[in-house]
Formats: C-alpha cells, structure tokens, sequence
C-alpha cells in the first residue's frame, strides 16, 4: 500500500507566509515613484480536472480542424473566420488558472533604469528549387503540391535533357550525385563549376518570454527601517524556492520526492498612485543576488548592516501576442 504524500512547511516558512505588507522606504516617502511586487498563488488542480480538460481540448480541438480542412478551397476567407472563432472557444478550455493574492506584497521605490525588452525568434531554412518553385506557385494562386510537381521536377526534368540550358543541366547532374559521399559531390561541383541556390527564406519561429532585471539600494536610516530590509530579502529569496513534496518513511523520516511550483509575482508599476509604464504578466522569480556593504563594511551599532543591495531577475509566465500589446497594455 502507498504511503500518503504529503507537504511539510516549516515554522519559518510559515511566519514569511502569513499576510505581511513590506515597505521601503519608511523613513522617507517624499519619492512617489513605486513598484509592487504581490505575491499570487494558482489555483490547485485536481487530476480529475486534468484529464477532463485533456478530453475536452481534444475532442474540440480535432473537430475545429476537421471544420477547418472541409472548409479550405472557398475564396472569401469564411473558413478563417470559422476557425479563429473556434479557436476563441478552445480558449475557454485551456484558459489559465486564476491567480489569488496571498496578502504578502513589497512596496520598494521605483528604481533608475526600468528597461523592458521584446524578442522574437526566427530560423533560417534553405527551401531549395522545388521548395521555391513551389512558393512562387503558391504566391501566384496555384495549389502546393501542383505548384512543387509542375514548377520543381519538370524543371528539372528539362534541365537534364539539356536542350535550352546547359548550366542548369549541370545542376541536374550536381544534383542527382548530391545523394553520394561530400568528395564526390565536391569533385562534381569543381569539374561543373556550378552549384545549387539554397534558396534561404526566413521563417517566424516563436516569441520569447520577457525577462526582467531590478536593482535596489537599501541604506536604512532606523532600526525599524533596517528591520524591515532583512524581511524583504529575505521573502523574495523564501518565494524564489519550491516546496518539497514529501513521502513519509517508517519511523520520523522521509524523502523528497518532488516539488510544487513556486508562486508567482504580480508587479505593478504606479507613480503617486497611478498606473505607469507598460504592464506586466505574472512572473516567476529566477533569481535573487544580495551583497551587503559594497561600498565600505561598516556596521550600525545594533549589528545591521549600512548597505544592501539586492538584484531580482524575474521572467513573465506566458509570452505575449499582437493583442496584448495593442489591446491590453502589455
């Protein structure tokens, strides 16, 4: 019989857990520039709920295609339509867990240098004579694999007969040896002095998720102030970490054997209370760099160090599309 698997939390990681609002500066909030980091938490899953969505997305997910494929060949467009509407009600299957708040939020002040960076990715594919061939058919309204047969092979079919072009019978003949080893193949490209156009296209490939980088300061001016630093490092660098799923072993111990995700961080930027600067999707933390005293290593009479600088290297959950940007604010 399995054993019960369950989470163990600490005492400490319950005391950084509880509702807590952190805050700096305290000493001196004459700069109204903030940026606010909440903690959020996803909504639990059970594995019924997983199988049931997997179950819906394909059975939907299959008919909308098949919709989509009885529909290609009319020439207004409707078929697109059809398909992005469907594609609005898979949305609603596979639509993101909501997220709560936990009550555990940072204020810091807003630092220099906010910096936000969009990237896409795009691959380079050499799409030969065929595949250009084929492109151009396509362009000129011709079906693919029409435009592959008639404007690739009976090219090349003429080129090897070497009636009108002597240059691309050669490129017939480099072509057909291509299939034996590199030597062979260079000796025949050096005696005929030609070789293939690769045809290189670009071809979009994906967007990348946003990554974000803070840098604060903290010179505390009391010992309330410096108190209230030691909190702050210390529970952006508590939610950084997972929790351990356990699995109880006879007698008092056990082993790990997994781990829940880390939550995530909501983070707004606001001046005097106003939403500013672009907006940004959850995030998960991926890193957290403390140095204390960088500049000298003095201490305050009560122990606390002058000096603290932290550095929070975040990375947004899910990347963004047109929409977001155009619509949503992201």
């Amino acid at each position: 019989m399995s054993e019960e698997v369950e989470q163990i939390t600490t005492e400490g990681e319950e005391s950084v857990r509880s509702t807590i609002e952190l805050e700096y500066p305290r000493d001196n909030r004459d700069y109204q520039g903030r940026i606010i980091f909440n903690v959020m938490k996803e909504q639990e899953t059970d594995l019924g709920d997983v199988f049931g969505n997997i179950e819906k997305l394909g059975s939907k997910g299959f008919k909308a295609l098949g919709d989509l494929l009885e529909s290609i060949g009319s020439s207004d467009g409707s078929e697109m339509t059809s398909f992005d509407a469907k594609n609005e009600e898979l949305a609603t299957v596979v639509n993101h867990r909501p997220l709560t708040a936990l009550g555990r939020q940072v204020s810091l002040y807003l630092p220099i240098g906010l910096q936000y960076r969009d990237n896409v990715a795009y691959d380079n594919m050499d799409i030969g004579g065929m595949g250009a061939a084929a492109e151009q058919g396509l362009i000129s309204g011709r079906g693919a694999i029409t435009s592959m047969i008639d404007g690739g092979m009976k090219t090349v079919a003429a080129g090897l007969k070497g009636a009108a072009n002597k240059d691309v019978a050669k490129l017939g003949a480099v072509k057909l040896v291509s299939a034996l080893p590199d030597e062979v193949t260079g000796a025949f490209k050096s005696a005929a002095g030609v070789t293939s156009n690769p045809n290189t296209r670009v071809l979009f490939k994906q967007v990348n998720l946003r990554e974000f980088s803070f840098v604060f300061k903290f010179i505390p001016t009391s010992k309330k102030e410096a108190d209230e630093v030691k909190e702050i490092v210390k529970l952006f660098r508590t939610e950084l970490y997972p929790e351990n799923i356990v699995l109880p072993l006879p007698g008092e111990s056990a082993i790990s054997i997994g781990y829940r995700f880390p939550n995530k961080f909501q983070i707004d930027i606001e001046y005097n209370g106003k939403e500013i600067a672009t907006k940004i999707k959850p995030c998960y933390l991926r890193d957290v760099g403390v140095t204390y005293n960088n500049t000298a290593m003095s201490m305050h009479s009560d122990g606390n160090f002058q000096e603290t600088e932290m550095t929070l290297a975040f990375q947004e959950s899910r990347t963004l599309n047109r929409k977001d940007v155009e619509e949503d604010g992201f």
